[in-house]
């Protein structure tokens, strides 16, 4: 036994020689930072493969960095890291954090590109809809399918026009006005499904039946077209209000006719906008509208009108619409924009719509495999026989024969049970249509196991991604060095203002006025109000009395400016002898000027009022300077030279 415990120590010593003969940089307290963790943190704000530090950058990286380790170490002895408010801002944290390891890199890059190749080319189609949900029987989405692949038959069979099909049987209230027909559109603008079946269909061809959250579908390629970039337009616009009424309609276009008559003889396109467009939304920015897309909400004949348009400053004849009559006049364009400008919108846009769903399945299996998930069937059946039919109506309530400790699914060595389960379906529970109960079940289950695999891989993140946990450790420090130096720095210095007078009084004399003269600078249109000015400056008049007797038939005949001014501070000054009374200055413009300097005001002491900002900042200052040397004080720092010296030697 004893040598066995010998032989423990012995190991013992060995290690703690090991780390002492690790490069350290510096000791604060009982805590060292090695040579390791000053270059990763460095080298993270600076490249030091391309230039390597000088002695000089590492000496003020080294100041900066020991007075970060020992304001995060203070925060830490205060228990800061406990505080609720801290745990849910980096909880927040965290959750962004970990985004990026929680996705397929590689799906979205294709998903990115794909997008982007889409956003080239607008496409038009025309649809039919026949409605479903997921919570059909069966039996009822089997009919809906039959319905519509009847449709499709007889379209394509030439027995009824797609456009009449559209009209009488389509279940989009729309197809009612539009024969089914959608325009045109362009990526993220339609759900992704269709959206797909539209870029895959040919023009003038009909799609397979296919389906999305709203049902089954089938639709025709109208058209396909190059992405016409953005277009700034401004218009002229003559309002009707009544689409039916013909009467109004033709009153409107006698106008816009006059206009554009006007126009085709030379009048400004501007000034006609200020007197006749009664869009009263542009009208005071002389017609212009906000950048769009030929995919964008507006009506089609005004956009196609618009990007018709070959030149900068061409318009439009009279274009109607809905809402009245336009002529357009196209200002500016711009090209779509290339990949490199759009990747982290695109990657916004995925992380947002159903695409990423198609990341979220291939990290799914990646995990469950990494993690050696195992589902238990036999488990989840036998607790499916235990549920009864409230759960279509999204009431159901755990019973005692599903609140067991069965396991349903393992992840690692993690047990999920019927509990589990069981908690996880009363929280998220919501109504159905109507649906099978094994159905609906499963539905859960696949949910839940979803969530715990991605929960199971986030919870060890520092575990597996050794960037991931330096990350995360910098935003735990981050949040505590903010928190602790607002409170004794930065907010300290606004509120204690005992401490801020005290301060100042004890360094007024840093915050001086230089020698200051009160002037008054007297600019007036011509010699004789100089004159008169001069004459009425003996009895001393306010400058309300001298407006009112000069500028009372020419409000410009004299100008004051008042104000006290260092030496250097004024130009004007600058170019004369400081002494009080009147001194002319030389004429400019026919405009004859004169200052009178009323006072030399010698060097004195700002006032705390005066100079606020400049004290609180220095206060703010001295606060920290003695806030660091207390923490010193309490973890004692020690520079190791010697490992200052091996440091970027790799």
């Amino acid at each position: 036994m004893r040598s066995y415990i010998s032989i423990f120590l012995s190991l013992l010593s060995f290690i703690a020689l090991a780390q002492n003969k690790k490069p350290f940089v510096f000791t604060y307290g009982t805590d060292t930072v090695y040579n390791s963790e000053f270059e990763r943190v460095y080298s993270k704000n600076n490249d030091t493969k391309k230039v390597k530090p000088t002695k000089n950058d590492i000496n003020e990286y080294l100041e900066l960095y020991i007075k970060f380790k020992l304001k995060v170490k203070e925060a830490y002895s205060l228990k800061m890291d406990t505080n609720d408010a801290y745990i849910k801002e980096l909880a927040g944290y965290r959750k962004q954090l970990a985004t990026p390891y929680l996705t397929d890199n590689k799906v979205t890059e294709n998903l990115i590109t794909e997008a982007y190749n889409r956003m080239q080319e607008d496409v038009s189609v025309s649809h039919i809809l026949i409605l479903t949900s997921k919570d059909d029987l069966p039996k009822d989405t089997l009919l809906a399918y039959q319905k519509i692949s009847e449709i499709r038959k007889n379209v394509i069979e030439n027995k009824i026009s797609f456009d009449s099909a559209a009209y009488k049987f389509s279940e989009d209230p729309s197809a009612k006005s539009n024969f089914g027909d959608l325009g045109y559109f362009t990526a993220f603008q339609m759900i992704y499904p269709f959206e797909n079946m539209a870029y895959n269909t040919d023009i003038k061809q009909i799609s397979q039946v296919f389906r999305t959250q709203y049902g089954y579908h089938f639709l025709r390629v109208n058209d396909k077209r190059k992405n016409q970039g953005e277009i700034k337009v401004s218009h002229i616009m003559i309002r009707f209000n009544n689409m039916n009424n013909q009467a109004e309609i033709n009153a409107a276009k006698e106008k816009i006719d006059a206009i554009y008559e006007k126009l085709q003889k030379g009048e400004n396109f501007e000034e006609l906008v200020k007197q006749y467009s009664e869009d009263y939304t542009t009208k005071a920015n002389n017609g212009e509208m906000q950048w769009f897309k030929s995919t964008s909400q507006l009506p089609p004949d005004f956009k196609a009108a618009a990007f018709d348009l070959k030149n900068i400053g061409d318009y439009s004849k009279p274009i109607k619409t809905n809402f009245g009559w336009h002529i357009i006049k196209k200002l500016e364009i711009k090209p779509n924009p290339p990949l490199s400008e759009q990747k982290e919108t695109i990657k916004y846009k995925i992380s947002r719509d159903e695409r990423s769903q198609i990341s979220n399945k291939a990290v799914l299996e990646r995990l469950k495999k990494e993690n050696k998930y195992v589902q238990n069937e036999k488990e989840l059946v036998n607790f499916i026989k235990n549920v009864d039919s409230t759960i279509i109506k999204g009431t159901w309530q755990p019973i005692e024969s599903t609140l067991k400790n069965n396991v349903i699914f393992t992840i690692g060595v993690q047990k999920y049970t019927y509990s589990d389960f069981s908690n996880f379906i009363k929280d998220y529970q919501t109504p159905r249509k109507n649906g099978k109960i094994d159905a609906i079940v499963r539905d859960y289950y696949n949910s839940y196991s979803e969530k715990m695999n991605f929960a199971y891989e986030e919870d060890r993140l520092e575990e597996k991604y050794l960037d991931f946990k330096y990350l995360m450790q910098e935003y735990r420090d981050g949040i505590l060095l903010f928190e602790l130096t607002d409170k004794m720095v930065w907010n300290k210095s606004v509120e204690d203002t005992v401490g801020l007078k005290d301060f100042y009084e004890k360094n007024k004399t840093k915050y001086m006025w230089k020698k200051r003269a009160d002037v008054a600078i007297f600019d007036c249109r011509d010699a004789s109000v100089a004159k008169k000015v001069k004459k009425l400056l003996k009895k001393n008049p306010t400058d309300s009395i001298i407006y009112k007797k000069i500028n009372k038939k020419d409000p410009l005949a004299l100008s004051i400016t008042r104000g006290k001014y260092e030496e250097g501070q004024n130009e004007i000054l600058n170019k004369i002898e400081w002494k009080e009374g009147i001194t002319d200055l030389p004429s400019n413009n026919n405009k004859f000027s004169f200052i009178k300097i009323n006072s030399i005001i010698p060097p004195v002491s700002k006032e705390l009022s005066e100079t606020m900002g400049v004290v609180t900042s220095d206060y703010q200052t001295y606060l920290e300077d003695t806030w660091i040397a207390a923490l010193k004080q309490k973890y004692p720092v020690n520079v190791n030279n010697d490992g200052l010296s091996k440091l970027f030697m790799e």
